[in-house]
């Protein structure tokens, strides 16, 4: 039975009955579904158009997107054929003309003959009288008194530095084994520290040296035995 005559159906039979509570939840019942079906098919057409239209604006974009595109392509193109030809005309304007002038005739030369040397004059002789040399008097020489030199403290004070050097003899053998074991390695240290050394003027100066300026860079507590040799080295010129 279709919807019209259902409710033809339902019309009929309230003009001859009265409908119950039941019956009239029923019938409310089912004119919410139909409601509701209603506005389900109406936002669905609503859907179904706000697509269709969006679907157009859409492929309407697209096409004027593709043909400014395709402008845009059209005018680099001319812009890039124009500066071709600017450029193939500036090169031809300046390429120069071949040159059909004729060179000028060679002037000719006129051959120069050598001039002969004209031939040597004859020496004359001129006498010229010889004065007598008269000799200077004798000047008496004054006593040159020798500057000191001012290098003799310098030389006298390196002198006692080198000597102070010098008192410290270490072996090839114990220079290996201290630098390898007290210096890390490294040569330049171990003699800038026996330089620094050899100017002290007492063993105390050279702890406290010791202390504050070595013993803080290198550990030597590893290696004690090579410690006492080298320490006992550097005091055996204050004993």
């Amino acid at each position: 039975m279709s919807l019209t005559d259902s409710l033809s159906a339902l019309h009929h039979d309230l003009q001859s009955e009265t409908p119950t509570p039941a019956q009239i939840q029923a019938i409310y019942q089912a004119w919410l579904a139909a409601q509701k079906q209603y506005l389900a098919s109406q936002l669905a057409e609503i859907q179904r158009q706000g697509e269709a239209e969006m679907a157009q604006k859409g492929a309407a974009a697209l096409a004027a997107l593709e043909a400014q595109q395709a402008e845009t392509l059209r005018l680099a193109r001319e812009a890039v054929a124009a500066a071709s030809q600017a450029a193939a005309n500036q090169a031809s304007l300046a390429s120069p003309a071949p040159s059909t002038a004729t060179p000028p005739p060679t002037a000719a030369v006129p051959s120069i003959s050598p001039t002969p040397s004209p031939e040597p004059a004859t020496p004359v002789e001129v006498a010229v009288p010889t004065a007598s040399p008269v000799a200077p008097p004798a000047a008496t020489p004054e006593p040159v008194q020798a500057a000191p030199s001012p290098a003799a403290p310098a030389a006298s004070g390196a002198k006692s530095v080198n000597a102070r050097y010098a008192g410290l003899k270490v072996g090839l053998n114990d220079r290996v084994a201290f630098v390898k074991h007290l210096f890390n390695g490294e040569d330049d240290d171990f003699q800038r520290v026996v330089a620094a050394l050899a100017t002290m003027e007492s063993k105390e100066e050279c702890e406290t040296f010791l202390e504050n300026a070595v013993y803080g860079d290198y550990d030597w507590s590893q290696k004690p035995e090579i410690a006492e040799r080298f320490l006992a080295l550097v005091y055996a010129r204050f004993e």
